[in-house]
């Protein structure tokens, strides 16, 4: 008789150690893909791969963002954290909210490694920048990381031209990420400086390009393409002679120019509106010949 319940225990163990009997728990903090079984009213019933189910609480589900609640259903692989395996019955408590903000936190860190930027929403302000909605987790924006805020305010006026942000989204870089102190910061400057650089490498000698004129001087016009700006020169502006780039253009005026040179280590692009226009000479002489007499103004 002893030989037999030698070799059962024997299957047994080699059950176990195939898998079939797995019951190793996950730890609480563990962030697990689980695949949801059952939607309710009040809870959710989540499978963790392991021999007991998770659960969702009424709480953690009220506290995600209603249009992505709705959007749940059975089949769905999403992200949990484990609260605690000692659960009622035989269910384990999970947190699909902080599964969720945990992949916020990998992606704000992959962004920061590969020198990425990312869009977010400014939810709220205060005296030392802007707060921004980073997926589930708030991140910071110093005020001397604003771009959209004008130079040099100070005071209930930076205030004020800060809440104007409220509600619009930002295109952000990733400055630092420290999740166990819950801090994120990021960079608009960064980002504008980032995108600066792609588009100097786009761009090339004779490249035809629409842009915004923004700001005229007495010796030009400069004009963003989109992140970066480039200089128009009064020359370049018109085949006729002006006495101010205002003669032709206009503060937010949309304009094509096109690429005379692009200078990435100085960071300077020169444009020309006056290529793109028809030469005068080719009007004039089009239909003038050799001998023929023309009368002229002085």
């Amino acid at each position: 008789m002893d030989q037999p319940r030698t070799d059962l225990r024997d299957q047994l163990s080699a059950l176990i150690v195939e898998g079939d009997y797995d019951y190793t728990l996950p730890k609480r903090g563990d962030i697990c893909e689980a695949v949801i079984l059952f939607v309710g009213k009040d809870d959710m019933i989540v499978d963790l791969g392991v021999k007991r189910d998770g659960i969702v609480p009424r709480k953690d589900l009220q506290s995600l963002d209603e249009g992505y609640r709705s959007s749940l259903q059975a089949g769905d692989c999403v992200p949990v954290r484990i609260l605690d395996t000692h659960g009622d019955g035989d269910s384990i408590v999970v947190s699909l909210t902080q599964g969720l903000a945990q992949q916020d936190w990998l992606r704000a860190q992959e962004l920061l490694e590969s020198g990425g930027v990312c869009e977010a929403e400014v939810t709220d302000v205060n005296s030392g920048g802007v707060l921004v909605s980073f997926g589930r987790v708030r991140g910071f924006v110093p005020n001397s990381h604003l771009s959209s805020v004008p130079p040099g305010l100070r005071g209930s006026s930076l205030l004020e031209a800060k809440s104007k942000l409220v509600g619009n989204e930002l295109t952000l870089a990733i400055l630092e990420v420290e999740q166990r102190r819950r801090r994120l910061i990021l960079s608009e400057r960064a980002a504008n400086q980032h995108r600066r650089q792609e588009l100097l490498d786009e761009l090339s000698e004779g490249d035809v390009c629409t842009g915004t004129v923004r700001n005229l001087v007495d010796y030009g016009a400069f004009v963003d393409l989109g992140g970066v700006d480039g200089l128009v020169h009064i020359s370049e502006l018109d085949w006729r002679h002006l006495d101010h780039p205002s003669d032709v253009l206009s503060l937010g005026h949309q304009v094509d120019v096109k690429v005379l040179s692009v200078d990435r280590e100085r960071e300077r692009i020169e444009l020309s509106r006056k290529e793109l226009l028809p030469d005068p000479w080719d009007e004039v002489t089009g239909g003038l010949d050799v001998d023929q007499l023309v009368d002229g103004q002085v």
